[in-house]
């Protein structure tokens, strides 16, 4: 299943370059969560962080390009667990949906340097999100 998912995500992010160079990442239109789609970001998160305490889930917010690929953007905190208390992380990710599979692959969650949020968040609005 992970196998799919890496395939899947690596074949729709072939295009995209990093945030220094080339322009590739498409400013999407605004787009919707609904509730399923706001719970499979969750727990897509869940699976991706090695927390053990409680996760806290900022606002959040999508845009859908030209070809319909839904992309995330918001911000998650950590009490407890391993590290403590983790202060409020920008993250990326794609939603899946693919017959059969659906969910939130994280791209990226934001490290403890100076530049990872910052870099995180320029990403966002360059695919037409703000957070």
């Amino acid at each position: 299943m992970r196998l799919v998912v890496s395939l899947l995500l690596g074949t729709v992010l072939a295009g995209c370059q990093s945030i220094d160079g080339g322009d590739n990442l498409e400013k999407g239109v605004p787009y919707q969560l609904n509730a399923k789609e706001i719970a499979a970001v969750e727990k897509g998160l869940r699976e991706q962080l090695p927390y053990q305490g409680v996760l806290i889930f900022g606002p959040m917010a999508a845009s859908k390009n030209s070809k319909g690929y839904v992309s995330v953007c918001g911000t998650i905190s950590s009490i407890g667990g391993y590290g403590g208390i983790m202060d409020k992380r920008p993250y990326v990710g794609m939603m899946l949906d693919v017959k059969p599979l659906f969910g939130f692959v994280p791209t990226v969650i934001a490290d403890d340097s100076s530049t990872g949020p910052s870099a995180v968040i320029l990403t966002c609005r360059r695919m037409g999100i703000t957070i």
